[in-house]
């Protein structure tokens, strides 16, 4: 039997006043949830979870389900003009290997909904502190306990750092060429996995999404020489900032792996090094 979603609505009952908006799209969506018996969980997450959100927060929430993701993905599409005047919505996949469903919603007043409809056989979020679960379904089919998709690995570690090896490696190659708006844009992707070996490094929830989690972990705590990493465009900055991120993701990568276990790749690491 399901739980009934008495805490649910009393949590949402006592946002402050500036989080009306995201109340009654959340509302709405604890609704429909409550009559549609292939549902199994209702969360939301991140900032709205934390309680750090304000006017401007969306809502990051994701909706457990028994059976196929795509049947609720369309219930779910049907449900939301009901939730207030919309401007447009998104409905995809996060991968195509991937059963996950993903619904993006633009609301007129400015809210934002992005949702994720995933099998419960997948989905983790009553271990993940900053998810708060509107709804559950006591003992849902397929909801047995399987390893976290959310735990950082070693091997997680080596791949980030090996990327970003490989993306200085590409600098280097787009500035010879002359290429600046690609050297530039593969700077940004280095970049990308310096952040989400910080995060592994410091701890935070889900690194994976780089720098975001390392700000929500502490906005004080960041790698030591990233302001370094920036360059505007021009070749000489380019190479200079490229050479900055070889030092920081060799720092990062190693804090990552004492965190996370691994033999890093030092010898793509040297070589890099040389090379540029």
């Amino acid at each position: 039997m399901p739980t009934d979603a008495v805490e649910g609505r009393a949590w949402l009952a006592a946002l402050p006043g500036e989080l009306a908006a995201q109340r009654r799209v959340m509302a709405g969506l604890l609704g429909f949830c409550e009559s549609a018996p292939q549902v199994t969980s209702f969360s939301v997450g991140c900032s709205l979870g934390r309680g750090a959100a304000d006017a401007l927060s969306d809502i990051d929430a994701a909706i457990g389900v028994a059976g196929g993701t795509e049947p609720v993905e369309g219930q779910v599409a049907a449900v939301l003009p009901g939730l207030g005047p919309l401007v447009d919505v998104l409905r995809y996949e996060s991968r195509r290997d991937d059963p996950v469903r993903r619904i993006f919603a633009q609301f007129a007043d400015r809210t934002q909904l992005d949702l994720a409809i995933v099998p419960e056989a997948g989905i983790r979020l009553r271990e993940r502190p900053d998810f708060v679960p509107l709804y559950l379904v006591a003992d849902p089919p397929g909801g047995q306990d399987p390893e976290s998709a959310y735990a950082v690995t070693g091997q997680q570690v080596r791949e980030w750092a090996f990327l970003g090896w490989t993306g200085l490696l590409d600098i280097d190659k787009y500035l010879r060429r002359g290429s600046l708006w690609e050297a530039h844009d593969r700077l940004h992707q280095v970049r990308q996995h310096i952040w989400m070996l910080w995060a592994a490094a410091s701890g935070a929830l889900y690194p994976w999404h780089g720098l975001s989690q390392a700000l929500d972990n502490d906005p004080r705590d960041l790698p030591p020489g990233i302001a370094d990493t920036v360059a505007v465009l021009d070749t000489s900055d380019l190479r200079r900032a490229a050479r900055a991120s070889a030092r920081v993701l060799a720092a990062v990568s190693q804090a990552a792996a004492r965190r996370h276990p691994v033999d890093l790749p030092e010898a793509l690491a040297g070589y890099v090094t040389d090379q540029c």
